[in-house]
């Protein structure tokens, strides 16, 4: 048997790495689309989008290593069905249950692996990102700012750039709102051209008129040059995760010890929960792959994967309803978080006890 069990586990090393690979891709082709925008459109380095995508590599791992173990696990049972291995390894008194196990076996080392990549990799990824986004931001502000956007979210300053020149990365047409202590209207600040330097925008032929409390003009001025810092608004930088989604459970839960009000806590207790089930679903997913992909398939083995796909959906659309309902609070995270791997582990028995019967 130890044999068999090292054959099985041998023949399905490549196909869930093609699983992996599948699911992982889809999940990172919004990521990648806009990283092309930033090749393309702001002068992005190939090398730091390449770094930026190794970062979000972990964060995408832990959701799609168990769909890619159920979808390998199919891929390489269905073989064995196809040429008649798993008929064998019956009639030499191996049972459902002895295929079973070195599957087990190696989910549950997966999910031990799925808890160390959030534990440890993670959150040094995610902290990796952060340095790295903000260092692109500061070298190239045009990575961040966009044109034809009114940006309110900076220190004292509001912003309107009309285009940025895709070359030179230069902007043009720009209109400032800078806050005055003094009065409640805004100096107003009109500039030609802008680049940038030190983290901040240099402003070309640059003119402003200045308000008194009534909203009357009572100074305008010109200068050739004039210097506004972005290094606050490159703090907010922007990224496809957040802060929550790159801490590891530990530091979840000693972030929510600070948190004083329940709906503080919240967000962290579903996050927590996400991190906890996503993984324990490795198990009944690799389960599964094997009862939907042995025995004799009248239906075809593509409407089996079909079948197969449908359930990763399904688990995916639930669990994500199960988020939203709980980050509202409309219902319990426990039970918007598990309910997807209950209903899972429910079906998972009900196929298990059809197979045995027909095995």
């Amino acid at each position: 048997m130890k044999i068999i069990n090292r054959y099985i586990l041998s023949e399905a090393k490549l196909p869930i790495a093609f699983g992996i690979s599948l699911f992982t891709f889809i999940f990172m082709i919004e990521i990648i689309v806009s990283m092309m925008e930033s090749i393309i459109i702001k002068g992005i380095s190939l090398i730091d989008v390449v770094r930026m995508l190794s970062f979000y590599l972990p964060m995408i791992l832990s959701q799609t290593i168990p769909m890619g173990m159920f979808l390998g696990i199919m891929i390489t049972f269905g073989k064995f069905t196809k040429n008649s291995e798993s008929t064998a390894m019956n009639s030499i008194g191996m049972s459902l249950k002895d295929m079973i196990k070195p599957v087990v076996l190696m989910g549950i080392g997966v999910t031990i692996f799925i808890f160390f990549l959030q534990e440890s990799i993670i959150p040094r990824s995610f902290n990796k990102l952060q340095q790295l986004t903000l260092k692109m931001a500061y070298e190239n502000p045009v990575f961040q700012l966009r044109d034809k956007v009114l940006i309110d979210d900076m220190s004292d300053y509001k912003l309107y750039i009309d285009k940025i020149d895709p070359k030179t990365k230069n902007a043009k047409n720009l209109l400032i709102f800078i806050e005055e202590e003094d009065t409640k209207y805004p100096t107003l600040v009109l500039g030609e051209t802008a680049h940038w330097k030190d983290a901040a925008m240099v402003i070309d032929d640059v003119k402003f008129y200045r308000f008194n409390k009534n909203g009357e003009e009572n100074l305008r001025g010109t200068f050739e040059e004039r210097k506004i810092p972005l290094s606050s608004y490159f703090q907010n930088v922007e990224m496809q995760v957040n802060d929550i989604e790159g801490m590891g459970i530990s530091q979840l839960i000693e972030e929510m010890k600070i948190k004083k009000e329940k709906g503080e806590k919240l967000p962290y207790i579903v996050e927590i929960n996400k991190k906890l089930a996503i993984p324990l679903s490795t198990i009944m997913l690799s389960v599964l792959g094997i009862l939907m992909s042995i025995g004799h398939h009248r239906s075809g083995k593509g409407v089996n994967y079909g079948f197969g796909i449908g359930i990763i959906f399904v688990y995916i659309v639930f669990l994500n309803i199960g988020m939203v309902m709980s980050y509202r609070g409309k219902v319990s995270p426990y039970l918007g978080i598990w309910l997807p791997n209950i209903l899972l582990y429910l079906f998972t028995i009900i196929m298990y006890k059809k197979k045995v019967e027909l095995v």
